[in-house]
């Protein structure tokens, strides 16, 4: 006799079994190291990261270390995985100081960064 299959879910229930996002606080998180973990979870390696922000490796390596204590994980792929699941809270947080002016007046202003994989 065949096992039976199980019942097809027409949408997502996690809302339903009180599954609403990871509970680890990110507030702790300096706005380098959240800049770190999100270029992380896009799959960049040490080595780019450090290209990218202009850093040097051994920099991107202590950033790393101290994101996976404070967000109590063991590898980066954990703490990837926090990032995805809390990347809109993420993204509201990364952001870069702009020189704007205006005429002869000039100020700054921080705006939100995109961040992409890739050069």
């Amino acid at each position: 006799m065949p096992t039976p299959s199980p019942p097809v879910v027409a949408s997502c229930t996690c809302h339903e079994q009180g599954v609403t996002g990871d509970p680890r606080d990110l507030s702790t998180l300096t706005e380098r190291q959240t800049t770190v973990l999100l270029l992380l979870a896009t799959g960049l390696g040490n080595v780019p990261i450090a290209n990218r922000l202009g850093i040097t490796e051994r920099t991107v390596k202590k950033h790393v270390t101290t994101l996976l204590d404070k967000l109590r994980v063991t590898s980066r792929v954990e703490a990837a995985l926090i990032a995805t699941r809390q990347h809109d809270q993420l993204c509201r947080t990364v952001r870069r100081t702009v020189t704007v002016r205006a005429g002869s007046a000039v100020g700054t202003v921080r705006e939100p960064v995109r961040l992409q994989a890739g050069p």
